[in-house]
């Protein structure tokens, strides 16, 4: 606590902190307290950025304290470090500038003496984080006056607050809008106008639920799903930084991510596989099953890593600092990377709880660990796929060392003569007389081709080794002990401070006691205890977050919009018992994402129209359709947008799995790569899933780019949506869009015929799922008055394309 307390003319505290008889511990602060800090104290702690991150301005700052934690603990003066510090127990003695008089300690001891404490005093104080950091328990299901509106309990949740409101749902969506809005939501696919029509024409009552258990079952839904996960991973195949080296088997990860949402693994063991999954192995598991779990520990390798060893010691604080950071926002949803450089300024977590939770890592290291192959991952064709790398390397190698022998002796022969050795024009005849010329144009490319196709296949091998982007934990015997935790002051590596033991947050447990770490043969330990901690049912935050994020990502807006921050500088929920009826059901249903899902969508809620007849006057009310009034307006991901389009041109190859796929970049970007060469892939190969895709942290697609895709160097708990004017650009005059414009014309002719009016009809009802207006129809068909059809069709593409109708979801 090093402050620099000026020296002050001394109130006369002893009568003042004797006149109150406070009725709580904040007014005792208020009236005993306070005075004599703002009197002795004020220069240093009550300005804007105070002297050891510690604020006198209210009772909250005082119990959150500076770099060494709280400054008191209510009904304990001993054990407050205010006291301390005046008394001079600890160093240096306050103020610097002059010492309290003996009567003043005796009063501020007396006074927090006079308060009552509270077993967790910082949740205690704030009514909401008391909510939101006990485990939650189910809530009465409400009740409410329009009772035939309400499938599920979901609906009567959201009804109630809307009638508290006097408010009501929006009539339900048209069965096109809504086949349109689960299918884009499940499988991030549009349905073909067949699917339309025979859902349009299912009179069955369960005619919904039915495509609803359909989609949840179709292995695209894993691929839709795992690209949400993947944004908050901070996933992709390269280190990052000036170099932003590859990670040639990371992609195995991708692929747990797919697998882990297509089998409904339970939440609760997915959490800890991508934590822990070396230490869930034993001998009673497949060399299948520890092959997995090691590939699921990619998740402590997702972040951006540089490789320097002048630095090994800050790079290896700075993996620790965000690996805490990262596994303490994505599952329990609470900014403890704020807490690393002083105490949490909102929450009430104490810098001394980041590096105890961060000393469950303290022995963790990034490893390429052996890692078999599994059958899902189609061993035998990655191993085709290896060796046909393998031999045709070898043979372009030997080819290129041919050939630049070959232009070496030219080279060479030409060196021999100089201009100045003879006239220019004897110099211009010798040089026209040597045996071979010194480069030809068609040599130049032969060399350039060569040595590409040669690096193009060695860089590949890798991709297809049987190894994992894991890690990995060291302990003894191959280190005398785990390495020793501190708290950092200031977060700086170089000022340690206390030696902290690996342990949860206080403010959700309560106690600042260790974790009990017991013995494991396959690591320290560590690592499991604290998965095991946060993927238990009385943590209260994992089943909360997640059910949020999935509610989220069904309706627009989560029901607290910071699904990444749900403590106290977050936003509130906007039904905080539906929230914990939701994370209840999670609970009770083993864990299982895919029975949310299937609560959420079968809803009244989520089958509202996007349109409400009381628009205007609900919108003066609930501006922003917090209390889901109508269902949001949802716009497509980059992603889903391309992969649509590749969809409708009927060009979209489906095959799953395996290395990332390298698109077609421009020319001068591909040359700006110092230590990394960008070869396209085979054309079949770039028409897949944008998932598939491959993801350098310095690359960003340009449809990617425009439509907000996720950053991928930090945790995207959240894309942005902008409207911006290269969103145009590129669905109008891109390659791509043009390109697939083309073959979408030629699907529509196919499928149509020659007829303009039925070729105008086929091409809505595929990209839009609708019949064209008659207006429309007239509008189109001018297109065709100078064109062709294909290129009528073409253009016509294009311009579907581009409808808010084609990227909104209604």
């Amino acid at each position: 606590m090093r402050s620099c307390w000026p020296a002050a003319v001394l109130m006369p505290v002893t009568c003042f902190l004797a006149a109150s008889s406070p009725s709580s511990n904040e007014s005792i602060f208020r009236e005993q307290i306070l005075p004599v800090l703002q009197a002795n104290c004020a220069t240093c702690h009550a300005v804007a950025n105070p002297a050891s991150d510690f604020s006198i301005k209210t009772f909250d700052d005082i119990l959150r304290g500076g770099k060494h934690g709280p400054a008191i603990t209510p009904g304990k003066s001993d054990e407050s470090l205010l006291v301390q510090y005046v008394r001079g127990e600890k160093t240096p003695k306050m103020p610097m500038g002059g010492a309290l008089p003996d009567a003043a300690i005796t009063s501020l001891a007396a006074a927090i003496d006079r308060m009552q404490p509270a077993q967790n005093q910082a949740a205690a104080r704030d009514a909401y984080l008391d909510w939101v950091l006990h485990a939650p328990k189910p809530p009465a299901i409400p009740g409410v006056k329009r009772k035939e509106w309400v499938k599920n309990p979901v609906d009567a949740f959201i009804l109630s607050k809307l009638e508290e409101k006097g408010l009501e749902p929006a009539p339900t969506a048209n069965r096109r809008a809504l086949l349109r809005r689960v299918y884009f939501d499940l499988i991030g696919l549009p349905p073909s106008p067949e699917e339309i029509e025979h859902f349009i024409n299912d009179p069955s009552a369960d005619a919904y639920e039915k495509v609803v258990d359909k989609l949840l079952a179709d292995r695209r839904y894993g691929e839709r799903w795992a690209r949400h996960w993947l944004d908050l991973v901070r996933y992709a195949e390269t280190d990052g930084f000036a170099i932003d080296s590859e990670r040639p088997t990371a992609w195995r990860y991708r692929d747990y991510v797919i697998r882990a949402f297509n089998d409904d693994k339970p939440y609760n063991l997915f959490v800890k596989e991508q934590l822990a999954g070396d230490e869930l192995t034993g001998k009673q598991f497949s060399a299948e099953k520890r092959s997995e779990r090691l590939v699921a520990l990619g998740f402590l390798r997702m972040g951006p890593w540089e490789a320097d060893a002048n630095f090994r010691t800050q790079l290896r604080q700075d993996f620790l600092n965000e690996v805490t950071s990262t596994t303490a926002s994505m599952f329990l949803g609470l900014t403890v990377g704020c807490a690393r450089c002083h105490n949490h300024k909102y929450d009430p977590i104490p810098q001394r709880d980041f590096y105890r939770m961060q000393a469950f890592f303290a022995a963790t290291k990034i490893d390429e660990r052996a890692a078999a192959f599994m059958e899902v991952e189609h061993p035998d064709e990655l191993k085709r796929l290896r060796r046909k790398c393998e031999d045709e390397a070898e043979p372009a190698s030997g080819s290129l060392k041919k050939l630049e022998e070959r232009l070496k002796q030219n080279y060479i022969e030409a060196k021999h003569l100089k201009p100045d050795d003879k006239t220019a024009g004897d110099f211009q005849k010798a040089l026209k007389d040597a045996k071979d010329p010194i480069y030809t144009a068609e040599e130049r490319q032969a060399w350039q081709e060569s040595k590409d196709l040669a690096r193009k296949l060695n860089e590949a091998i890798p991709r297809y080794s049987p190894v994992a982007y894991s890690a990995a934990d060291v302990t003894p015997p191959d280190v005398p002990a785990v390495a020793d935790t501190y708290v950092l002051a200031g977060g700086e590596l170089a000022a340690k401070g206390e030696k902290v033991e690996p342990g949860f947050l206080e403010c959700i447990t309560g106690t600042r006691e260790p974790a009990k770490i017991p013995y494991s043969d396959d690591g320290s330990g560590r690592r499991l205890v604290l998965a095991e901690w946060i993927a238990s049912p009385e943590n209260p935050l994992a089943s909360r977050v997640m059910v949020n994020r999935l509610w989220q990502y069904h309706f627009g807006d989560g029901i607290i919009r910071t699904p990444s921050d749900v403590g106290k500088n977050g936003d509130r929920p906007s039904n905080p018992e539906l929230l914990d009826w939701l994370a209840v059901q999670f609970l009770e249903k083993k864990w299982s994402i895919k029975a949310v899902h299937k609560l959420m969508l079968t809803s009244n809620a989520y089958q509202q129209s996007a349109e409400s007849p009381e628009a205007k006057r609900y919108a003066e009310i609930d501006p922003n359709n917090r209390l889901l009034w109508r269902m949001n307006w949802i716009r497509l991901e980059a992603e889903v947008v391309r992969d649509s389009i590749l969809a409708l041109s009927g060009r979209l190859q489906s095959c799953d799995g395996g290395p990332g796929v390298f698109l077609n970049i421009p020319a001068d970007v591909a040359e700006g790569f110092e230590f990394f060469k960008w070869f396209p892939s085979d054309e079949q190969e770039q028409l897949r899933r944008t998932i598939y895709t491959f993801q350098r942290r310095s690359v960003v697609m340009p449809m990617m780019e425009v439509f907000d895709g996720a950053n991928m160097s930090e945790s995207c708990a959240r894309r942005n949506i902008t409207t911006v004017a290269p969103q145009a650009f590129s669905l109008l005059n891109s390659e791509f869009t043009n390109t697939e414009a083309k073959y979408f014309a030629g699907r529509v002719m196919k499928l149509a015929g020659n007829d303009a009016e039925r070729q105008i009809d086929e091409a809505f009802r595929l990209a839009l799922g609708r019949a064209p207006t008659v207006e429309e129809t007239g509008k189109a068909r001018a297109l065709f008055v100078h064109s062709d059809a294909r290129d009528a069709l073409t253009r016509l593409a294009v311009v579907l394309f581009n409808l808010n109708e084609f990227i909104y979801l209604e």
